[in-house]
């Protein structure tokens, strides 16, 4: 999970950081609402938002991040009202965290919230690599990528085999069918045509010498 942190006061944001990381979650602290929406990116899975903060307020940047994202965002105030609650919901917020919190809790909502997201998807996301599973477009950081329908099954086969190693003859099997006998270099070309259409994302998909392959958007060759 990569956070996009919103908050003002710099303790608050010190404690969920120190919390997420243990977590494994990647944290990126924005102290107001301005470096925040310079920060926003596709890399990011959620956006925790206070509400009130210094030159521009958590309603404002929420409906700026709603004309360009459908990005989770999960407001963080000290404003319980209901009424507020139901602004927060208005301009594009997903769910609602009330001061004070535990961590704990903060990180539960924010697992939770993926996951409904994530089950009412049909994208597949991942780095900054985006999938539309509807049409079978796929952007690279929001550039639509023209993929032949050999690439787009490749590409989706190791995204959703992210982090275990592919041999070719695996490769073989679900992109060519069983029945398919001819050269295994045929995965080594389609691999380095894909690659090289994927762009700054190329390095996803990663070499292991001598077995195959393996999708990972941290790991290097190996």
């Amino acid at each position: 999970m990569k956070v996009l942190l919103v908050e003002d006061e710099k303790l608050i944001r010190m404690f969920i950081v120190e919390y997420f990381n243990k977590q494994n979650v990647y944290v990126i602290e924005a102290s107001d609402g301005y470096e925040a929406l310079s920060l926003l990116d596709t890399s990011f899975d959620i956006v925790l938002l206070d509400i009130m903060m210094p030159g521009i307020d958590g309603y404002e940047v929420c409906k700026l991040i709603r004309q360009k994202s459908d990005i989770p965002i999960l407001f963080i105030s000290a404003l319980s009202e209901d009424e507020n609650k139901l602004k927060g919901y208005e301009v594009g917020a997903d769910d609602f965290i009330s001061k004070p919190f535990t961590p704990s809790l903060l990180y539960a909502k924010c697992c939770a919230l993926l996951k409904r997201v994530q089950a009412s998807s049909h994208s597949l996301n991942e780095g900054i690599i985006r999938i539309d599973e509807d049409t079978h477009e796929v952007f690279v950081n929001d550039q639509l990528i023209p993929l032949s329908h050999k690439e787009y099954t490749m590409l989706v086969y190791f995204i959703e085999n992210k982090r275990k190693i592919l041999s070719r003859d695996q490769l073989l099997d679900h992109i060519w069918g069983y029945d398919y006998y001819g050269d295994q270099r045929i995965v080594d070309t389609y691999v380095k045509k894909l690659r090289k259409k994927l762009l700054e994302a190329s390095s996803y998909i990663q070499t292991v010498v001598k077995i195959g392959y393996m999708f990972d958007t941290k790991r290097k060759d190996i």
